[in-house]
């Protein structure tokens, strides 16, 4: 046993991280995105929209904002696990993995009555894009 891990020390090394990373990934992957109590992933979520927002196409900045963001997942997990220990929440995964409550719109009414006196939308549409594209002919031949 000695002997292989001292032939094979890199490759395990190099598999407890890609192990790691793909357990994350797949947690982050089955967990909500979207909740009104801000439980979660989702204040890493929102943060790494905004740095990226805020990147102005620069590729090495949204490079940065994904590695936080990556941190700043595994915080949660690591929080999830310790809270556990600490007999704080049930499960270790209890803090990420849960229903979320989804806020609540209320139907405008005014939008109601539009998709009811128009049901065609898509078809008037392409009429407005078919007489856009002949004002353009027009405009091009004179």
């Amino acid at each position: 046993m000695l002997n292989f891990i001292k032939y094979h020390w890199f490759g395990l090394i190099i598999s407890i991280f890609l192990g790691l990373f793909f357990i994350e990934f797949f947690l982050v992957l089955f967990s909500p995105h979207q909740d009104s109590q801000n439980r979660g992933f989702v204040p890493c979520t929102y943060e790494m929209a905004e740095q990226i927002e805020s990147c102005n196409n620069g590729k090495f900045c949204i490079l940065k904002a994904i590695a936080q963001n990556y941190v700043c997942d595994g915080q949660v997990i690591i929080t999830g696990f310790s809270d556990w220990m600490s007999g704080k929440q049930p499960r270790p995964w209890s803090n990420y993995i849960f229903t979320p409550d989804l806020p609540q719109y209320e139907d405008d009414e005014e939008i109601d009555e539009y998709y009811q006196s128009n049901p065609d939308i898509a078809s008037e549409m392409t009429d407005l894009k078919q007489k856009h594209d002949e004002l353009e002919n027009k405009k091009n031949e004179q």
